[in-house]
């Protein structure tokens, strides 16, 4: 699963951002003024919290938009469902009530810095935090699904909410858990938001990321807990070998 990441943007990330979707979509506009208004850096965005994705609401105008991580499907009479929906996976994407037309027309990315996973050691009580990135260091590009709903409580007022895709993690990840977010390379976004692609043709953009595209190090137990966001979460630790505890927490 993918349940936590950080989005930790400077100026020179943006601008990489902004030039992979000005190649993907064919257009010649600046985003760094969007990102502006749309954009509160975090080190641990948590599954209820908001955080900014990248969608095409009246393609080819691309959009930033804040989010509520965790869809909350335009149908719902409320928000009681959005925590369970913070990811949705690649096998049954297509076939599912709650993705299947977000699927066909309303896919978008997440950018991050880089995602939280957290391993299951034998005979170690707690699980270890990993702090997983791109070895290149560029912003990572997560496919996912986004919608929109009318909250009944407060006026109908719209609320933006999206789930991350996830697939089966590659040989890299398997030892820390057996699913990872779906990671898009920047060849990918075009046929990403290309809403006449094919079904065969998307179901290939969702496999496992290639091997050699990450790097990872041990984090902090601090992370988590989601009321912890600074720096510092990301920041390697030494572990003890000898008991598996962190040292620095």
């Amino acid at each position: 699963m993918c349940g936590r990441f950080a989005q930790k943007f400077q100026r020179e990330d943006l601008e990489h951002l902004e030039r992979i979707i000005n190649q993907a979509l064919g257009i010649d506009r600046s985003l760094i003024e969007l990102w502006a208004t749309n954009f509160s850096p975090t080190h641990n965005a948590a599954p209820t919290q908001y955080s900014s994705i990248i969608h095409q609401a009246n393609a080819p105008r691309i959009g930033i938009t804040q989010a509520h991580f965790g869809l909350i499907p335009s149908w719902s009479n409320d928000r009681s469902r959005a925590g369970s929906m913070i990811n949705a996976r690649s096998e049954t994407i297509s076939a599912k009530h709650a993705f299947r037309e977000l699927y066909r027309s309303r896919r978008c990315i997440v950018p991050i810095s880089g995602f939280y996973e957290w391993q299951q050691i034998i005979g170690i009580k707690t699980k270890q935090p990993w702090y997983i990135h791109r070895g290149d260091d560029e912003p990572m590009l997560l496919a996912g699904l986004w919608d929109t709903w009318l909250d009944p409580e407060h006026g109908h007022s719209e609320v933006d909410s999206f789930t991350i895709i996830t697939t089966s993690a590659n040989a890299f990840m398997a030892d820390k858990h057996n699913r990872m977010p779906v990671i898009l390379e920047p060849e990918a976004v075009a046929g990403w938001f290309d809403r006449t692609a094919e079904p065969r043709t998307l179901a290939a953009l969702l496999e496992p990321a290639p091997e050699g595209i990450l790097a990872a190090h041990r984090v902090s137990t601090r992370v988590n807990s989601p009321s912890n966001n600074d720096p510092s979460l990301i920041e390697p630790v030494e572990t003890d070998p000898g008991s598996g505890t962190l040292w620095a927490q």
